[in-house]
């Protein structure tokens, strides 16, 4: 044996080193590995993230089953024209903001009230054109207002701000537009309801983004496009109300609310690249109880 305790002595000390360099850390990650996850997304600051992850809420689960009748009434209706559509929900029944504010002081942080109220600014702005829409569309106004929170910074982005574009709906390059080394506004098409393309980066440098003459035509162009066949299928697959079976599980459930259901389908159909989209929105229309406002909407 030598003055440092022979082999046994090193085997030892190598093992404690590397249970606190190696197996300890490892055993953190993956215990805790949703929070270190949310924490580099950016969402365990959402007050109920860790509700979530141990109690699911459903907004279909509160009120939906109250509703059945008039959800039916609803979805029948899908046909009716426009014209014949009753005026926008009954506004302040179920979401009333200074409840859901006082609640919100309760959960958040005061670092993070000031973006709560930017976020309940922009809900009580915009609300009445994403509840239009889904008396129009049956798209639920908690999806468009989700996105339209996420899509923006709640109103602040430059996209938004300069462009009246609030889902982040980018104009259509035509085909070949590289083939000559140049790109320039020639090269995409935008909407009819858009006025114009602006330049910004996105995936590419060069990407452009349609402009608005108002959120108004910016929310119905989002309509128009999630009507379309990649995105229209979630339309009476998940209705208002009903409680859905998904593919891939979120927060940990596979049976979840149908605008959690959106919020995957959306994902999975490819609306947005960011990895965490359908966690992003769900936790948005939890925290601000989003699904409410879908309620005034079928109760008109």
């Amino acid at each position: 044996m030598d003055e440092h305790g022979g082999c046994l002595y090193a085997f030892g000390k190598g093992s404690f080193i590397a249970f606190f360099v190696v197996i300890l850390p490892g055993l953190l990650v993956y215990f805790f590995y949703d929070d270190i996850k949310a924490r580099v997304d950016g969402i365990s600051e959402l007050p109920v993230f860790h509700e979530m992850k141990h109690d699911f809420r459903t907004g279909a689960e509160v009120v939906g089953a109250t509703f059945t009748r008039e959800l039916q009434q609803f979805y029948a209706d899908t046909l009716a024209p426009v014209s014949s559509l009753p005026l926008p929900g009954k506004k302040g029944i179920f979401w009333r903001r200074p409840l859901i504010e006082q609640e919100l002081d309760l959960k958040f942080s005061k670092r993070n009230r000031g973006n709560a109220a930017a976020y309940l600014d922009y809900l009580e702005q915009h609300r009445d054109m994403a509840v239009d829409e889904m008396r129009r569309t049956k798209i639920p106004a908690s999806i468009t207002l989700a996105q339209g929170l996420l899509e923006t910074n709640a109103g602040r982005s430059i996209l938004a701000t300069r462009g009246n574009n609030h889902f982040g709906i980018k104009c259509r390059a035509r085909s070949g537009f590289r083939r000559d080394g140049r790109i320039d506004d020639q090269d995409f098409d935008f909407h009819s309801l858009a006025i114009d393309c602006m330049q910004m980066t996105d995936d590419y440098v060069w990407d452009r983004f349609e402009v608005y003459r108002s959120a108004q035509d910016s929310y119905r162009r989002h309509s128009l496009l999630l009507q379309d066949r990649r995105y229209g299928w979630m339309l009476h697959r998940y209705e208002v109300g009903g409680i859905y079976h998904i593919d891939k599980s979120l927060y940990g459930q596979t049976e979840v609310p149908y605008y959690a259901a959106w919020s995957v389908g959306l994902k999975q159909s490819g609306y947005a690249t960011a990895r965490t989209y359908a966690e992003k929105l769900t936790l948005i229309i939890e925290t601000y109880q989003l699904w409410r406002i879908d309620y005034e909407a079928v109760v008109s």
